[in-house]
Parts: structure tokens; C-alpha cells; sequence
């Protein structure tokens, strides 16, 4: 029984340990699902969720960080938004079901039926300037503007399935991914190829996607999968699965990026995709949206109404590898190293223990503790950014009551 509850409390300890990296920082009232969400910078950002209870009101607007959001009025009851797209803080675009695409150009107080056509749904929007962007939904549809979402015209796309992530390297090269299917252009739309990706069923889809150059990118889909290539899409490779969905996927640089899934979790990279390790939130619903308007500000919209934020970035976390039988304590090197802010550290204990995990400088300072906590035996991945650190080499030690491991670590800013 003791040992039973000891597991228990360390289990606990842990899931709280991640969830103070989010916290919830608004609930819709009436509750509503918010499908989609975007800032601009940290302060200024937009939502939709969907009423049912006759009101127009149902697009929202932030300007002081998510603390207060103002509805604002797109003339439509029962509408589902899906994407939004913000060129500035005043002008913004936002898509949705009922072939829908709304504009705005002075900051939400009046915004304008840009395109209906009831048969059509959207679910992607993306811009690679202020007049040049793109649309996509149902039935293979692809649309583009030329002059900012005033008016939109079909491209031809040789395919009839759903459409929803899509990415832009730059104003030639763009990705869109649907169900069973990868879109590639390299002359603006003109024309479409399907370089396949990676998928296990016809009802797959690709939900969103991230590119770094035209030939290194990512997507996930809605089987919890995350596909990588390297070569523009000849060929993809299977970086990561969940059980669930994974719904949407931000990147605040080359190397660090994060998706939300379907069970509540986040996922974070800080190796360009190679690995993936796991945050938990306050809450175990779907998190449709995920964006992250600066390397440390984070916002995600959930299933119940509900916006998540985070200020650190996810500063710290730590996941419980999947490895079966540990047989030794091991601190291994951390990766990568030397490193601009963000690393990763594993170690492994072979027996439950009070462990803790510290960062000393040069002097033998301590800086940082990154964990102090009774863990479950087994193998454990800790994510650590040391924005708030000055360049220089520092050790980091792993101790228990019998155990002490010492590593070097070098920060290059």
C-alpha cells in the first residue's frame, strides 16, 4: 500500500510539475468551442468560436495579452470560423464554414463579406504578402488573391478531398495537405503537384504544417502523427506519434516549434522536429489551435472555450520516456551542445527516488534547479531553456540520496 501511494504522489508531482508552464487564462461565456486563434505579437490577437444562441458577436480581439477580449460583430449566427490570418494588427482575415471569408481593415470594428458560397467549407488561410493569399477546403478546393482578400479565384488542384493545413516558404513555394494528400507549388498556385506524404489511411489529414527552407519541413495530422521531410517532399519520415490528434503546430524558429493534440497535451521541439517531448495542460479535451507569436508567449484555444497561455515558453518540463527496464543511474550529455538557449538533458534511474537535477556556473554557484521531485523509476527526458542565462559553460548535477552524476554544459547566445 505505501508503495502504491508513493507512485501515486509521484505521479501527481509530475503532472503538476508540467501544468504550471500553462495555465488557463480565459473561459468563454456562453462556452463555445474556438477553432481558431492567432496574435499578432503578444499583446494583439484574435479568436472565433461558434454561438448558437442567435447572437452575430462571435469574433474576439485582444489587445493587452489575452487578459481582455472584445466581441466584435461578422454579421453571421451559427457561424464556424476555422482560420484566421492577421497581415496587420489592423487588417485581418478569418475563413470558415458556409464558404465564408471575412475581412477587416481598421482592427475588427467593421468587417466585410469578402466571399460566400454555401456548399464550400475553408479550414486553411495563408498570406505570403499583403495582397498575395490563398484559401483551402472541401472538395480540393484551392482559391487566391491578388489584391489582400478583396476578391478570390480558383486554382486548379486535380484532387476532390478535404483540404486544411497549408504553408508558404516564400511567395512561390507553398505546401497544402488534406486528407490522404500533400499539394506542392513552386510558381505561386499556377500549378499543383501531389508529392503524397506519409499517411495510414484514406481519412488521414494533414492539419497543419511548418516549413524552415523549401526543402526541410513538417506536418501533423489528426492519427497523432507527425511526418517529416528534407528533400521538398520526395520523401517523408515518421518523426513522432501519440494516440489522439494533433491538431495544430507553431514554430518560433528553425529548431523550436509545438503542437496541441486532441488529449489536452502539448508537444514541443527544440531539434527541428527530431524528437518530441510532452507538456501537460489543466485540461484533457481537444486543443484545436496552438500559436506562438514570440519565442516565449504561447496561446492555444480548447474544445470547451477555454485559451491557454504560457509566458516561458515551456521553460522547463520534463517526460517519462518509453523505456522499459533501466538498470543503472545514467546522466547522459546533453543535446545539443554547445547550445543558443534551448537543450535537452536525459537521465535515468533505476529505482524510485527524490532526485534532483541542478545547474551551477563556473563558481560552483547554483543557478537553476530544474528538478526536485520524488520520480518513478525509469528514463526522463527534461527540456530546459536557458533564455534568462548569459553565455559561458556551466555543470549540471543529478542527485539522490546515494547518487551523484556531473555533466558540462556550454550556452552560446
Amino acid at each position: 500500500m505505501k508503495k502504491v501511494f508513493l507512485i501515486l504522489v509521484a505521479f501527481l508531482i509530475l503532472i503538476n510539475q508540467a501544468r504550471t508552464q500553462w495555465f488557463i487564462q480565459y473561459s468563454s461565456n456562453p462556452s463555445q468551442s474556438i477553432y481558431c486563434l492567432k496574435f499578432y505579437n503578444e499583446m494583439t490577437g484574435y479568436h472565433s468560436g461558434v454561438l448558437y444562441n442567435s447572437s452575430t458577436f462571435n469574433i474576439y480581439k485582444t489587445t493587452n495579452g489575452g487578459i481582455n477580449y472584445i466581441s466584435q460583430n461578422s454579421n453571421y449566427t451559427a457561424q464556424r470560423f476555422m482560420s484566421i490570418f492577421i497581415i496587420s494588427p489592423d487588417t485581418v482575415l478569418i475563413s470558415g464554414n458556409y464558404g465564408k471569408i471575412l475581412r477587416t481593415t481598421n482592427g475588427g470594428l467593421n468587417w466585410v463579406t469578402q466571399y460566400s458560397d454555401t456548399t464550400l467549407q475553408f479550414w486553411g488561410l495563408y498570406f505570403t504578402n499583403s495582397l498575395t493569399g490563398y484559401v483551402v477546403g472541401s472538395y480540393g478546393t484551392i482559391m487566391k488573391t491578388t489584391n489582400g482578400g478583396i476578391n478570390w479565384s480558383p486554382l486548379i488542384t486535380n484532387v476532390q478531398t478535404a483540404l486544411d493545413g497549408i504553408w508558404f516558404v516564400n511567395e512561390n513555394t507553398g505546401y497544402v495537405g488534406g486528407a490522404n494528400v500533400v499539394l506542392k507549388t513552386t510558381n505561386a498556385g499556377l500549378n499543383w503537384i501531389n508529392v503524397y506524404g506519409s499517411f495510414i489511411s484514406p481519412f488521414e489529414t494533414a492539419t497543419a504544417f511548418y516549413f524552415s527552407n523549401v526543402n526541410t519541413g513538417l506536418y501533423c495530422t489528426n492519427a497523432g502523427r507527425i511526418v517529416k521531410t528534407t528533400n521538398g517532399g520526395a520523401n517523408w519520415i515518421l518523426v513522432h506519434s501519440i494516440n489522439g490528434g494533433i491538431w495544430g503546430m507553431s514554430f518560433v524558429n528553425s529548431d523550436t516549434g509545438y503542437c496541441c493534440t486532441s488529449t489536452g497535451k502539448i508537444l514541443k521541439t527544440t531539434n527541428a522536429g527530431e524528437l518530441w517531448g510532452e507538456q501537460n495542460t489543466p485540461l484533457n479535451e481537444n486543443l484545436y489551435e496552438i500559436h506562438f507569436p514570440t519565442a516565449l508567449t504561447g496561446y492555444v484555444a480548447s474544445w470547451s472555450g477555454k485559451i491557454l497561455k504560457t509566458t516561458n515558453g515551456g521553460l522547463t518540463y520534463i517526460s517519462r520516456l518509453n523505456e522499459p527496464i533501466v538498470k543503472n543511474y545514467i546522466l547522459e550529455q546533453n543535446y545539443p551542445n554547445p547550445f543558443n538557449s534551448y537543450t535537452s538533458i536525459v537521465f535515468s534511474i533505476p529505482e524510485n527516488k527524490q532526485v534532483s537535477l541542478q545547474i551551477y556556473d563556473l563558481t560552483g554557484k547554483k543557478v537553476l534547479t530544474l528538478v526536485n521531485s520524488f520520480l518513478i523509476a525509469g528514463k526522463y527526458e527534461i527540456s530546459f531553456n536557458a533564455e534568462n542565462l548569459s553565455s559561458g559553460v556551466y555543470y549540471y548535477k543529478l542527485l539522490t540520496s546515494d547518487k551523484l552524476l556531473v555533466k558540462k554544459l556550454v550556452l552560446i547566445k
